[in-house]
């Protein structure tokens, strides 16, 4: 349903180097980049954007969050681990949520712009 999402930043690089490190372990990379952007993706698919924010206004929306696949258990650990050694802030640590789904393994943080970025592994 949804094809791809985008989110602001109020710096690009350090935007750049979280998600680069962040997400290499879940197997997405950046697939375009140029000056105003950074999209990232797998197989050429662009399905995570970070733009410069423009102004002074709020990047993240109440309750709003986006949610990142991660291939395995250890993928979404891999990821949290990243992301709390470069500035994330803890909401989820990992783990089974049988309250969500029984099939359900996941993660939450807020990244260093405040966006928060959940992780989920579907068991099968």
């Amino acid at each position: 349903m949804i094809d791809h999402v985008s989110i602001g930043t109020r710096d690009l690089p350090r935007a750049l180097a979280f998600y680069t490190a962040c997400l290499e372990p879940l197997g997405y990379s950046i697939q375009h980049q140029d000056g105003g952007q950074a999209i990232f993706g797998a197989n050429g698919h662009w399905s995570f954007a970070i733009y410069p924010a423009q102004n002074g206004d709020a990047l993240a929306g109440h309750r709003a969050h986006v949610a990142i696949t991660a291939p395995s258990q250890e993928a979404a650990q891999a990821f949290y681990s990243k992301a709390i050694e470069l500035g994330a802030s803890k909401l989820r640590e990992p783990g089974l949520r049988p309250d969500i789904n029984e099939r359900y393994y996941g993660t939450m943080v807020f990244d260093p712009d405040q966006h928060q970025i959940e992780v989920v592994h579907w068991s099968k």
